[in-house]
């Protein structure tokens, strides 16, 4: 029965990676790093992404 609780566990740090993949991708932000964060720190993760908001475009020179 414990082995069903890491499952859920990793299954949950799954869907958070996956929702901010897709929030860092709307918001022109790295998705892999983002992606990263949101497994290993879930609810801090999608707060900040939420809160920060899109990326400025980078000046040339």
């Amino acid at each position: 029965m414990e082995w069903v609780t890491y499952l859920i566990a990793l299954v949950i740090a799954l869907v958070f990676a996956a929702v901010c993949w897709n929030l860092a991708g709307a918001r022109d932000r790295n998705q892999p790093l983002w992606a990263i964060l949101g497994f290993f720190f879930p609810i801090i993760a999608l707060i900040v992404l939420l809160i920060i908001g899109k990326s400025k475009p980078k000046t040339a020179g």
